[in-house]
């Protein structure tokens, strides 16, 4: 019996990255979503992958590993409150998950 590799199944996320930060740790400000898209369309052309799917998600903000920014509070289009319990809400940003094999 022959066992090809397998390629796996693997996302990337892309978040919009501070374009200016605020005064003091205050609200900075962020990429546009199409200026998102346009990133990840270039990185996808950039590489000799498979893509599967590409959707639209909302992330938190702080988030880690995604894009090549820093991530906090923010006055971008792509920024979303979203209550997480009764009065608590997280500051949400609209980005792009790119679903692909190698």
């Amino acid at each position: 019996m022959r066992q090809d590799k397998v390629a796996l199944i693997q996302c990337k996320d892309f978040a919009p990255r501070i374009t200016e930060r605020g005064p003091f740790g205050g609200a900075s400000d962020y990429e546009s979503f199409s200026e998102v898209v346009r990133t990840a369309n270039q990185w996808i052309e950039s590489r000799t992958i498979q893509v599967i799917n590409v959707e639209t998600v909302v992330l938190p903000d702080r988030i880690e590993g995604t894009s090549d920014g820093d991530y906090g509070l923010t006055v971008s289009n792509g920024f979303y409150p979203v209550m997480i319990s009764q009065g608590v809400t997280i500051n949400c940003f609209q980005c792009v998950r790119v679903w692909y094999r190698e």
